[in-house]
């Protein structure tokens, strides 16, 4: 048994080692000191005019044009590999787009001071990180520590009984990379603490949420849901989701295929159309009740 725990100790360290040479030797596309001005820290609008992306001579997006304004909770979905990620990645300048332009506030965002630009924005990712540290820590991310915002934001997604029944309640340790008295927690546990995080950078105006409830449980699904439309009804709020049950009560959906957006409106609108949206909405809608029905769990 020592032997096998030796071996695979030594796996889990070469990979780690792996993932720290890619790190070393990544080349950023746009320098983070990229200069610029500043974008001050309202925004009243986000437009994408006829925006491509190709990705080593692949294209991604195809000619995506779109407006979002403020107060305005706007729902992505579409199938895998739709590109619903990729307009996030070119929103946040991850990088550029191939053709066309995209507007924050009136202005090409290439205009922009990027670390400036990224300040105002709130994102919770699909391939989240969990920071070997407190919840605390993990919540806050480098923002000034305040204990009330970290245990509203707890609260609001629906994590804070679980944080404040152990030992440590919110200085508690997550992981045990560095610390083998560390809590654990399950993946949908994780993903609120990620929420969390969002919600506790309030001050930013634009709120990103990629796949937020993929590891959660329908009830909890839906509870998240509802939490992220009223903590971005002053926002401009951005939800990813491949579940359309969740996304029916966000102002507008706009729907992706291969790199195009080939429909948008709200939830009824879509679906009295008895396009592409209802018809992949109605597929999901018997789905879920065939595994209901059948005493499948839902995750």
């Amino acid at each position: 048994m020592g032997v096998i725990r030796n071996i695979n100790m030594c796996i889990e360290k070469s990979l780690q080692i792996n993932n720290l040479k890619e790190f070393l030797e990544y080349e950023e596309t746009i320098p983070e000191d990229y200069p610029g001005i500043d974008p001050g820290n309202e925004v009243s609008s986000i437009e994408f005019r006829n925006v491509s992306f190709a990705y080593k001579d692949k294209k991604v997006l195809d000619g995506l044009s779109f407006k979002i304004d403020k107060g305005i909770n706007a729902a992505f979905v579409g199938h895998n590999g739709a590109g619903k990620t990729t307009i996030i990645k070119l929103l946040l300048r991850l990088y550029d787009p191939t053709d066309g332009e995209i507007f924050v506030n009136g202005k090409d965002i290439r205009e922009y001071n990027l670390q400036k630009y990224r300040r105002l924005f709130a994102c919770a990712f699909q391939d989240y990180m969990i920071m070997p540290g407190s919840v605390r820590y993990n919540v806050m991310m480098g923002m000034e520590d305040d204990e009330s915002k970290v245990i509203k934001a707890l609260k609001e997604a629906g994590i804070y009984e679980k944080v404040s029944s152990l030992e440590g309640g919110i200085d508690t340790v997550l992981t045990k990379e560095f610390d083998q008295e560390g809590e654990l927690f399950s993946g949908g546990e994780y993903q609120k603490i990620i929420v969390a995080r969002t919600f506790a950078k309030n001050s930013a105006p634009i709120a990103i949420f990629d796949e937020p409830s993929s590891a959660l449980d329908p009830i909890s699904e839906n509870d998240i849901f509802d939490k992220i439309l009223k903590a971005t009804k002053d926002r401009i709020g951005i939800i990813i989701s491949h579940r359309l049950s969740c996304v029916k009560d966000a102002d507008v959906v706009y729907m992706f295929e291969n790199g195009k957006l080939i429909e948008h409106g709200t939830h009824m609108q879509m679906i009295k159309n008895g396009g592409p949206y209802s018809k992949m909405y109605k597929i999901q809608e018997k789905n879920y009740y065939a595994k209901d029905y059948l005493g499948i769990e839902v995750v």
